[in-house]
């Protein structure tokens, strides 16, 4: 069985669109498929014929009234740009061997998913204090999942809730899943490290490169915010 992989991300797109969704839906499909054993079980038990919610964030609070012909832009297309701009400050301070951090609450990583035609209302985050939460529902039929029509997945949904705990000194290399529920049943939280059949890659390698991307070399979950960092190494 031949299983996409997807191409090296546009700027803009974000770890959050089409491709890295598909790698997150397979990574975790192969998980549920091991425990539930077979496609159908993972269907009526791991599965839903229905969305779960996921919250849009809040656009805030306009700070000046726009000028007559003005056209201001969405709040997520803004915040977006604006964040961006930062990790891209990140990335170049990487690159140059620099010491930097960057700070993201959930709003930031909400609006560059908002922003994202292609991740927008499929998933969300929350942070409580040092605790990292992931909502995701996604569409089987949205993505290039290879076997969901021939085994009745096309109308099916993923939703998963994923914890994440990262203490000071945490890296891509060491950063672990805290919990992981799908559809309200919990599954193995050591899934970034399972590999996906055909293709040998993990979550994790996909974690490392996007941190390689950027140049991060550590982070930690505190005070609400993921906090990023890169190093003079």
């Amino acid at each position: 069985m031949s299983i996409p992989v997807e191409s090296p991300p546009k700027r803009g797109s974000g770890c959050f669109a089409k491709g890295c969704l598909t790698v997150i839906v397979l990574a975790i499909l192969f998980v549920v498929i091991g425990v539930g054993g077979t496609f159908w079980g993972v269907r009526n038990v791991y599965l839903s014929d229905k969305p779960a919610p996921i919250p849009e964030p809040a656009a805030p609070a306009e700070t000046s009234a726009a000028t007559p012909g003005e056209t201001s832009a969405p709040a997520p297309v803004q915040r977006s740009a604006e964040v961006r701009e930062r990790l891209d400050t990140m990335k170049q301070a990487g690159r140059a061997h620099e010491e930097t951090e960057v700070e993201l609450t959930a709003a930031d990583i909400n609006a560059l998913i908002a922003a994202n035609r292609k991740s927008r209302g499929a998933a969300s985050v929350s942070i409580d204090d040092t605790v990292l939460q992931a909502h995701f529902s996604i569409p089987l039929q949205r993505l290039d999942v290879p076997f969901r029509k021939a085994f009745g997945l096309n109308d099916r949904y993923l939703n998963a809730t994923v914890t994440i705990v990262a203490p000071p000194g945490t890296n891509a290399n060491s950063v672990q899943l805290k919990e992981v529920t799908l559809n309200g049943h919990g599954i193995p939280a050591g899934l970034l490290d399972w590999g996906l059949p055909g293709v040998g890659r993990s979550l994790r390698s996909y974690v490392i490169k996007y941190a390689n991307q950027y140049g991060v070399t550590g982070g930690e979950i505190r005070d609400g915010k993921v906090i990023l960092s890169t190093s003079r190494h």
